[in-house]
């Protein structure tokens, strides 16, 4: 799993969770694209209020 901080608040958080099988660095400029879900409940006290799911990632080299 990755938390994206990019400085937004939605609600009291001010992190978006993307879950995806390539890794990335910590201070990467990244590119995703996956699929948004709301409210997403995987039991055991994992819980999103936004998730983006699934997603490819790029790794932007030109910023």
């Amino acid at each position: 799993m990755i938390h994206l901080q990019d400085g937004t608040k939605f609600g009291e958080s001010v992190d978006i969770t993307v879950t995806s099988d390539q890794p990335v660095k910590v201070g990467d400029t990244i590119v995703i694209e996956g699929t948004v879900a709301l409210d997403k409940d995987f039991g055991a006290g994992y819980f999103y209020d936004v998730i983006v799911e699934n997603a490819k990632i790029t790794v932007d080299k030109a910023i």
